[in-house]
């Protein structure tokens, strides 16, 4: 490191190397910084962004000093980083402006229910369940359909389980881990917010994206929603309600389900910029991936205003035909990750098809 004449002032340094790294890696460029980015996949797509990579688990205490002492300030694009991991990086003197608390709660599905329900946001009905016994007397309670989901960890419906009757519930074979059980709600619409707060404590909020999604895994977001005002109205109250009472800095993504009554529910968040925020890079004045930095930087927020209509489609592993002689123009907006192999399932890409300019 000590050849690199590295600038620590104008270096920040990023916790995870996926697409959402390389992408903020892109945004400190264009407000004059540099970025060293730590990650132990060696062939981490925001390498090919970073001006600096270490390539090291969140565990080497080396790598983290090296960090530490060579960035202004640190954040994640990851919300799995180990909690030790921030306080061995705050006792080599970082800077880390968002702190472990949003990783801590958004971490553990019960643990972020819990706080929600605190601050008066509706989740859906929920019980932690640690056996087989938990599972059946909860199931009774709630009524079918259920879903059980893994405690930690699982994402893009990993680590989730639909039972929607006894023959499913009988055949649930449990692992020695915390579940939690969720009653299966008729869902109308899934949408979310990205909340950023600043330093100073000013909130901004992203507009309403509704969000579809295809075997478990987010296919499309819509800006502007289909939601009425009020809905959309009340989905916002909701969304500034958390980060504020929550007090965290920085971006936070919330889900939310909309059920067939219009009821809202609460689904989950993640302190990090979000799959379905990047209709931002091209749809409005500023990027989830710019305010995301100008909130922990001190830098001026920009409000957030959407300029033209949006449709945000995931490139998969499995669409790799289809979209070879894709390319970019006026109104299609086509970004590959620059991953390795095209496998099903894996996020590879996005593309941000543009409609009407919005008045």
């Amino acid at each position: 490191m000590k050849d690199l004449n590295i600038i620590k002032e104008k270096t920040i340094g990023i916790l995870g190397g996926g697409q959402l790294g390389k992408m903020l890696c892109e945004a400190a460029f264009d407000l004059g910084y540099k970025t060293m980015v730590l990650d132990a996949n060696k062939d981490a797509c925001a390498r090919q962004k970073a001006d600096y990579f270490i390539e090291a688990s969140y565990d080497d205490k080396n790598a983290l000093e090296k960090l530490a002492k060579n960035t202004c300030l640190i954040t994640y694009e990851f919300e799995h980083i180990p909690s030790e991991t921030i306080k061995i990086l705050e006792d080599f003197g970082a800077n880390i402006p968002q702190g472990a608390r949003p990783l801590y709660l958004s971490q553990d599905r019960i643990r972020e229910k819990e706080a929600l329900k605190k601050i008066n946001i509706p989740t859906v009905p929920y019980y932690k369940v640690l056996t087989y016994d938990d599972l059946e007397k909860y199931t009774k309670i709630l009524g079918f359909p259920v879903i059980l989901k893994t405690s930690r960890g699982g994402y893009d419906g990993k680590g989730q389980c639909f039972i929607k009757d006894i023959k499913d519930l009988k055949a649930v074979k449990l692992e020695n881990i915390t579940y939690v059980l969720e009653k299966a709600i008729d869902i109308k619409y899934e949408v979310s917010c990205i909340a950023i707060r600043a330093k100073n404590k000013e909130i901004e909020l992203f507009p309403i994206v509704r969000n579809v999604h295809k075997n478990a895994i987010l296919n499309i977001s819509q800006v502007p929603s289909p939601l009425s005002e009020d809905l959309e109205k009340k989905i916002k109250s909701y969304s500034k309600d958390i980060i504020e009472k929550l007090d965290f800095i920085g971006p936070l993504a919330i889900e939310y389900f909309i059920a067939k009554d219009l009821k809202i529910y609460f689904n989950e968040m993640a302190p990090r910029p979000h799959n379905s925020g990047h209709f931002t890079l091209d749809a409005c004045n500023v990027s989830q991936f710019e305010l995301h930095l100008r909130s922990i930087l001190g830098l001026e927020l920009k409000r957030p205003k959407l300029l033209r209509k949006v449709l945000m489609q995931n490139i998969l592993g499995e669409d790799k035909k289809s979209i070879e002689n894709l390319k970019s123009d006026k109104n299609t907006k086509v970004y590959l990750y620059g991953k390795g192999a095209w496998r099903k399932g894996r996020k590879m890409g996005h593309i941000n098809i543009l409609g009407d300019f919005v008045k």
